[in-house]
């Protein structure tokens, strides 16, 4: 279950009300909230990949480091903004496999 913190969700004037801080400080955006972080991320990166060498390709999606299936934060500081080639490159590294497919893989 997840803690939110209500004194520190007011401080930080969210447009849309389903936008909240948790306890830990990660930020959780929906709506105008969302939107006005991605355009931050753009911002920062001028509109360029993030990727860790800069492929100065036009940045087209925001990335979460730690993915949003681990515990969604939306924090800047967990955002990468990458180009559409190397965003399918991050999650395909994010292999996901269920222990069934493990098994047909390794050869059994």
């Amino acid at each position: 279950m997840i803690k939110k913190d209500r004194q520190a969700t007011i401080a930080k004037q969210y447009l849309d009300e389903r936008s909240y801080v948790c306890l830990d400080g990660k930020e959780v955006l929906y709506g105008e909230d969302w939107k006005t972080r991605k355009f931050d991320l753009w911002q920062r990166c001028n509109g360029r990949c993030e990727y860790y060498i800069r492929c100065n390709a036009e940045a087209a999606d925001p990335h979460h480091i730690i993915p949003r299936s681990k515990g969604r934060d939306d924090r800047l500081s967990n955002l990468q903004a990458l180009c559409r080639y190397h965003h399918n490159l991050m999650d395909r590294r994010q292999v996901r496999w269920t222990p069934k497919e493990k098994l047909k893989t390794s050869g059994f």
